[in-house]
């Protein structure tokens, strides 16, 4: 599984990008999603349900009785929105738009 939070990080700091397509893992294309409105950084062509949600809320502090909707929206052609659900996982693309809401069910 790739870790979003981290790439994000690297990113950040300048760390773990090649510097020339070729080298190391050049093959993963950075691209720009938005998650909440807010520019996120992703290497992953996929990420998963749970991944949005730790870019959406990285803080964690989700109560037992929290539970989250994930709708994107400019997604690739074959799949350009849906709703995510907890085990699922959507295929990104350069802009793409995540909305992530929590939701108490008590």
């Amino acid at each position: 599984m790739t870790d979003v939070r981290g790439a994000r990080d690297e990113e950040a700091h300048g760390a773990g990008r090649p510097e020339h397509e070729g080298a190391g893992h050049g093959h993963e294309k950075e691209v720009t999603i938005f998650v909440n409105a807010r520019p996120q950084m992703v290497t992953s062509r996929e990420l998963t349900f749970d991944q949005v949600v730790a870019l959406a809320f990285p803080s964690g502090s989700a109560g037992p009785n929290t539970a989250y909707t994930v709708r994107w929206q400019r997604g690739p052609n074959d799949k350009p929105s849906g709703t995510l659900v907890e085990g699922q996982s959507v295929k990104v693309k350069e802009g793409m738009r995540f909305d992530v809401t929590a939701t108490d069910k008590s």
